[in-house]
């Protein structure tokens, strides 16, 4: 019987975050209340707060249920030495993009993330989850720029800050757009060739007599 109870009571939390994840989507963070969201999710009011403190709390469960954009991505660079670091991170931003197409609920999740939650005090700990996941992958990419200069490998006007700094803004740009549904920003269409032309243009074999 506790297990059952146990049970019961998971499958309440994934309902009222899916209800969430629908709700937020369409209308927003600050112009959805607890209520409405217990309403969406066939639940009382009080079943919600018994889960969830806050909308804050809400919101920090939501978004633990997905990997951020970068962070899959980088989380399996970090953990590998690289012999050929500027392609694994092109592959590993090609995976990323990908990722965004197909997988509609980390669309919809990073759409609120990033488009439809106001930052404000309250949701602080999503501020910094979002700062920490781009300081992370910035980290990360120049340092495995740093492993391609090492091996002769990056194209010299350029230095691994410079690289990482374009690459970060090039993958933000496109998942913002992308979030956006500007044709110009699609994930696949327009985001892969990109992707694609700007890390060949970083490598050395892409330039004249080796330079």
């Amino acid at each position: 019987m506790a297990r059952r109870t146990k049970d019961d009571a998971e499958k309440t939390r994934h309902a009222i975050i899916d209800a969430a994840e629908d709700v937020f989507y369409k209308r927003g963070v600050s112009r959805t209340s607890l209520e409405e969201i217990a309403k969406a999710a066939g639940v009382t009011r009080g079943a919600v707060y018994w889960h969830f403190k806050d909308k804050a709390d809400l919101c920090e469960a939501m978004t633990r249920r997905i990997m951020l954009p970068y962070e899959d991505m980088m989380e399996k660079l970090a953990a590998q030495p690289s012999a050929a670091p500027i392609e694994d991170l092109k592959n590993a931003c090609i995976h990323s993009l990908r990722m965004m197409a197909k997988d509609q609920r980390r669309r919809k999740v990073v759409t609120i993330f990033f488009l439809r939650c106001e930052y404000v005090e309250e949701m602080m700990n999503l501020i910094q989850r979002q700062t920490e996941s781009w300081n992370r992958m910035l980290y990360l990419a120049e340092k495995l720029f740093c492993k391609a200069k090492e091996l002769k490998m990056l194209a010299p006007q350029w230095t691994p800050r410079q690289a990482a700094i374009t690459a970060h803004a090039l993958m933000s740009g496109f998942i913002l757009g992308g979030l956006q549904k500007r044709k110009s920003f699609s994930f696949i269409s327009t985001g892969i060739p990109c992707v694609e032309a700007f890390f060949n243009s970083l490598q050395v074999s892409s330039f004249p007599n080796g330079s």
